[in-house]
């Protein structure tokens, strides 16, 4: 019940709203307005090498759901390092040394399970660990009542989206992932919860 609070704790819109800077995650750590603007020869940052992604992870996020079509009525709320265990199942300290921003929306306990998070990791060789580290920590059962149908992960650059609901929503939300992506994202769906009656 704590998880499923956790993912409500904000009170921010999906609205349009555009005079709220999105939150910037990570002390210290500037997200870049190009992502895909890559870094230094020696450590390629955030971006790089298939993500054409622009702008914050809720800025992100917004897009992937408004491209997505029909969803149910969410708020995106800013992930930290405090509550990642329970939105991303992410440690805390691999939270605040791997990812530069980060953003979810979702549902309120009890409702129809839904999930969609954009993270940002720092590097974009650090993707691929992040990704993992997210499916294994994932929980199906944090709207306490309710599964989802399937969750899947979908990795562009620096970039991943996780995304948990019906079979239909997290298509849609992985397809405007790879769209919004430039046409590149490595999806893996990772659980299949028990669908019908």
């Amino acid at each position: 019940m704590i998880a499923a609070t956790a993912l409500i704790c904000c009170g921010c819109s999906v609205s349009s709203n555009n005079d709220d800077t999105s939150p910037q995650v990570g002390a210290g750590t500037e997200v870049s307005g190009e992502a895909g603007a890559g870094g230094s020869a020696d450590e390629e940052e955030s971006g790089g090498a298939g993500a054409a992604f622009e702008g914050t992870a809720a800025e992100l996020l917004q897009s992937v759901i408004g491209g997505a079509g029909a969803l149910p009525e969410v708020v995106i709320d800013p992930v930290t390092a405090e509550n990642a265990p329970a939105v991303l199942g992410l440690l805390a300290d691999d939270f605040a040394s791997y990812i530069k921003d980060a953003a979810v929306a979702a549902n309120e306990a009890g409702e129809a399970a839904f999930q969609a998070a954009v993270v940002l990791c720092r590097y974009t060789d650090d993707a691929s660990m992040i990704d993992g580290l997210i499916r294994e920590g994932f929980d199906p059962g944090k709207w306490v009542y309710v599964f989802p149908d399937r969750a899947l992960t979908s990795v562009s650059g620096a970039y991943i989206l996780l995304a948990a609901g019906s079979d239909a929503e997290t298509a849609e939300l992985a397809a405007a992932f790879k769209t919004t992506a430039g046409g590149f994202a490595q999806t893996t769906v990772f659980y299949e919860g028990e669908t019908g009656g």
